[in-house]
């Protein structure tokens, strides 16, 4: 499995709209056959502003693959727009769960 971590600074006033972006996500890509495998976002007990959002998929090769979708870029940048900056993205193997 690959994924990511992301770390998003936002508005906690926007952390909900946040959330709901990622069910529309799920609901519309994440049933797919893109190789997504699960997703999460937490909102960090030391910094309400700081959340950090993980997704994982079945490979490298599905993730990047989905990185490159032009729907993705769509939701990208809806998910920007809810954000105080760009995300501090950190891409991996998943060697544990």
């Amino acid at each position: 499995m690959y994924g990511t971590i992301a770390t998003l600074s936002i508005n906690p006033d926007n952390v909900h709209a946040l959330g709901l972006l990622l069910k529309e996500w799920n609901a519309a890509e994440g049933t797919g056959d893109i190789g997504f495998v699960d997703g999460y976002i937490l909102q960090t007990d030391a910094d309400s502003s700081v959340v950090k959002m993980i997704a994982v998929f079945n490979s490298e090769e599905r993730y990047k693959a989905n990185a490159a979708r032009p729907e993705q870029e769509v939701w990208y940048q809806k998910m920007r727009a809810l954000l105080n900056s760009d995300p501090i993205w950190e891409d991996g193997q998943v060697t544990a769960t």
